[in-house]
């Protein structure tokens, strides 16, 4: 049997151990879906834009659990600074230091911009502009920029009007920003700045087509030796009611299901699978 149902990479692994297929099951896999594709063809088509002296910027934002720091990964993966590629992204992820003031969050963006040649705040426009180029960098995304809402009124002002000097001249640079509905609140604290991004949300997957197909491409990196038919609408409606629409949810579901499928000797994922898969598979 050649187990065309799951993906070639995968299929090495339908005949491995029970622990084994499991701990497959629950691996970080990345899984393309429209808007997804969309956004990563928006910043593929902002690199490659011939520098410009007020860079475009992006805002990505939903509720948690909706797949923004998934995204900021992958976006990474293929853009960030040890991808290869000739123009490259650095990228933060906001840490609770970073909004004691706006002297720290400027530090820890200088730091990243320049690998660490730089570690100070106060450093001359020219110097900055020079280490960056050097590392190729084109600009910079932010995940959990939300979290900037932790600082003083005072800082947070600061910190936008410093993002609103990355993005144009001398500097240029893209600015991508992932969080929550909040960054919003934060952008909003300089108009000028917040006009110059555009927004992508990441909304509750409530379209059944678009959940199918996702799920679908989701179950077939699952090392099952029986291919799993999920395409009834009753399934599908279920999986939205259980899961409330979060992809996070939805994919601890499916994992979930097909972990028990492999306990139970199923091998496939059904409703009954999926009833199960509320409930973790500890036996």
């Amino acid at each position: 049997m050649g187990y065309e149902h799951v993906i070639q990479q995968r299929r090495h692994l339908v005949n491995a151990e029970e622990a084994i297929r499991v701990s497959a099951i629950h691996e970080d896999i990345w899984v393309e879906y429209p808007l997804a594709t969309k956004i990563l063809a928006t910043v593929r088509y902002m690199i490659q834009m011939p520098k410009k002296i007020q860079a475009p910027c992006l805002l990505i934002h939903s509720n948690p659990g909706m797949g923004k720091s998934t995204l900021f990964h992958k976006i990474n993966t293929i853009y960030g600074f040890s991808s290869g590629q000739a123009n490259c992204l650095a990228s933060m992820t906001i840490r609770v230091s970073d909004t004691v003031s706006h002297k720290a969050f400027a530090t820890s963006v200088v730091t990243t911009l320049t690998g660490g040649a730089y570690k100070k705040s106060a450093i001359d426009d020219k110097s900055l502009v020079s280490a960056i180029a050097m590392r190729n960098i084109v600009g910079i995304m932010f995940d959990e920029l939300n979290d900037i809402l932790l600082s003083g009124r005072l800082d947070q002002a600061k910190n936008m009007k410093y993002l609103k000097e990355l993005s144009g001249y001398p500097y240029s640079l893209i600015i991508i920003v992932v969080g929550t509905h909040a960054c919003n609140e934060a952008l909003s604290a300089d108009k000028q700045l917040l006009r110059r991004f555009t927004s992508f949300e990441l909304p509750p997957w409530r379209d059944e087509r678009v959940l199918l197909a996702f799920i679908n491409s989701y179950i077939s990196t699952f090392p099952l030796r029986r291919p799993s038919m999920l395409g009834k609408p009753s399934i599908i409606k279920h999986i939205i009611h259980e899961s409330n629409g979060v992809l996070d949810n939805i994919k601890v579901l499916l994992c979930h299901a097909a972990c028990w499928a492999i306990i139970d000797g199923r091998e496939e994922i059904d409703f009954e699978m999926i009833k199960k898969g509320r409930d973790i598979p500890a036996v």
